[in-house]
């Protein structure tokens, strides 16, 4: 068979690509639908083995003298977890295609078969890199207000709240021109360089997407949660401003990615916000499944209180910007885990 050597190392290859992708849906993503995707592909793939002469495939191997035997043979870069992932599917793909032509010439039924696989691949590749996208941790969620913001400190800012343990940073502008608020966001997109750290625009989808945010937050008067998803796409991360177990509820049902429940305390960035206090946020966190940031008036003496109600996180304001910046961030990072 003059085409055994590369449909065995096509074979191999996309067996392992399957397995990276059963693996991200099972302990990246903790995804049980996707995992059950990822494994009726493999399954499906396995069958289609189990049609070929697998022993004269392996038969056909000539190891030793592979030209891709090469420690830097085809070696590239990543960057990123997302970049690592984009190359395993894109060997998937190649693979699945190339096995597909290769057995027209002796196996139809499982070459038809390796199409039917291929088009899975499309599918479920675009659901895991959605659910990357929106994959966050919003442990140390810093919100830069307009009334902190100096406009030419303002990537070293981002940089000092990144470099300190930030997982996300909202921008927050109420009373400035669309402009400014347009310039801020991009300054802020362009400043930050960990992937994992997510931007996140306060009210304004409009801005949100065109600065390339990673998502917006609503509060109760603002868009629909349904609406912002319909306009952003599923890879946008969408949270939503709650101060009761309804409220929450409700915005977890139209698919909120996360709750930020508050003011848990009383707050001078926001002296007329209403205080729920930690037992409503307590109830919240027992009654949502997504997570829920605690905001409002937390500090270095109180942040323990809030994550021990059931918080995945704090969201830090004013203790951040009215003392010094970077000390303050130690002092909130310093003591957890």
């Amino acid at each position: 068979m003059r085409w055994a050597r590369i449909i065995d190392v096509n074979v191999n290859r996309l067996s392992e690509s399957l397995k990276l992708i059963e693996d991200i849906s099972r302990f990246s993503l903790n995804d049980r639908e996707l995992l059950a995707t990822a494994r009726n592909i493999r399954n499906d793939f396995l069958k289609v083995k189990k049609t070929l002469p697998l022993t004269h495939l392996i038969g056909s191997r000539e190891s030793q003298r592979d030209l891709g035997r090469g420690a830097r043979f085809d070696i590239h870069l990543k960057k990123t977890s997302s970049d690592v992932i984009v190359a395993n599917f894109t060997r998937a793909k190649e693979s699945s295609r190339i096995l597909e032509e290769t057995l027209k010439s002796f196996n139809v039924p499982a070459s038809m078969k390796m199409k039917k696989i291929r088009f899975k691949i499309y599918d479920i590749e675009q659901h895991i890199l959605q659910s990357l996208h929106r994959k966050f941790n919003p442990r140390l969620y810093a919100i830069i207000d307009e009334k902190y913001i100096k406009p030419a400190l303002l990537s070293e800012m981002v940089h000092v709240l990144e470099d300190n343990g930030t997982t996300m940073i909202q921008l927050r502008i109420t009373t400035l021109t669309d402009r400014k608020f347009i310039n801020y966001a991009a300054t802020i997109r362009k400043t930050l360089h960990k992937p994992e750290t997510k931007f996140i625009v306060n009210n304004r989808i409009d801005i949100a997407l065109a600065a390339h945010a990673d998502g917006v937050h609503l509060g109760l008067r603002d868009m629909p949660i349904k609406t912002a998803r319909t306009i952003a796409g599923e890879q946008f991360i969408v949270g939503a401003s709650a101060h009761n177990v309804h409220e929450a509820l409700t915005a977890e049902a139209e698919g909120a990615d996360y709750i930020g429940v508050g003011s848990v305390f009383k707050t001078t960035t926001k002296p007329d916000a209403r205080v729920c206090g930690l037992r409503a946020l307590k109830s919240i966190c027992k009654k949502v499944t997504i997570p829920v940031v605690g905001i409002g008036g937390i500090t270095n003496k109180n942040y323990r209180a809030v994550m021990k109600a059931g918080a995945a996180g704090i969201a830090v304001c004013s203790y951040l910007f009215e003392g010094a910046v970077k000390k303050n961030l130690r002092s909130l990072t310093s003591g957890k885990s």
